[in-house]
């Protein structure tokens, strides 16, 4: 394997014999239930927040890793003059972004740290992660691996619906009198991710014509490489999000996996998205 060490977080949602094969770091988000503090993809699974969340006392929330864990983290790798490509989710989501530049900045005259916000998440972070420690392992220098995934980001797309508006508001995404409204109305919002900030796309009234929208979105793309359904616990909604999608796009290659708890603290566990990385 190469100098160039990768770091991400766990929104990523990457699996994990992925990030054993290839050498990853991944510095847990925590999740807050009550009064405990778990870690994102250690203390709690995507199956075990389902069952959590449904019994929770209070609503969910997470916190970003902290600078010192960062300081640290990259302290440890940088030694014997490691390299590091730091790649977070989108700074306009989470503070972690943010704790991961301030914790580089005093190791900058001594170590070569980049970090990127890659003005994704979920998946689509992962998709970079993956293709950065494919990179590295075959023994890419740190330019050669910011460059690819610098390229990469504009070429990744996220759109999803959720269920109910009350999770985004919380977590400051949207406004209470927009969640408000949206809730009493029974809207459900088609959303995406537009330079790493969650925008309003279309509305519509019922799970069925959200499947449909999203199926509209899919089929825009020309040239696509790589696709992920992404679900919390709605196993039938994705079936039948890939049988309309293949009846348009019968050679597309899908794959099918669940966000994590970060991700499902803010969305909600019956949401739906997709993620598409589209080729040259």
């Amino acid at each position: 394997m190469g100098r160039v060490k990768i770091v991400t977080d766990s929104t990523a949602d990457m699996p994990p014999e992925v990030v054993e094969e290839l050498g990853i770091t991944i510095l847990p988000l925590s999740i807050h239930l009550g009064q405990k503090a778990l870690r994102d993809g250690i203390d709690i699974t995507p199956a075990d927040f389902v069952a959590r969340m449904a019994n929770a006392p209070t609503p969910p929330t997470t916190t970003s890793p902290t600078q010192k864990q960062f300081e640290d983290t990259f302290t440890e790798l940088t030694k014997g003059g490691g390299e590091v490509v730091s790649i977070h989710v989108s700074s306009k989501l989470s503070t972690t972004f943010r704790n991961a530049q301030r914790a580089a900045l005093p190791l900058l005259g001594r170590s070569k740290i980049v970090v990127i916000d890659s003005q994704l998440l979920t998946v689509g972070l992962g998709m970079l992660v993956t293709a950065a420690g494919r990179a590295a392992a075959r023994g890419d220098s740190l330019d050669e691996v910011v460059k690819l995934i610098r390229g990469m980001i504009p070429r990744i797309y996220i759109g999803f619906f959720v269920e109910t508006l009350d999770y985004l508001e919380r977590g400051g995404r949207i406004g209470k009198a927009q969640a408000l409204l949206g809730n009493m109305l029974s809207i459900k919002p088609i959303l995406i991710l537009e330079e790493g900030e969650i925008v309003a796309l279309e509305k519509v009234r019922t799970r069925t014509k959200a499947i449909e929208k999203l199926v509209e979105f899919i089929t825009e793309f020309t040239h696509i490489q790589k696709m992920v359904v992404l679900h919390g616990n709605t196993p039938e909604d994705v079936a039948m999000l890939i049988e309309q999608t293949n009846l348009l796009m019968p050679n597309l290659d899908i794959s099918v996996d669940h966000y994590g708890p970060s991700t499902a603290t803010h969305v909600g566990t019956d949401a739906i998205g997709v993620v598409v990385y589209e080729g040259m």
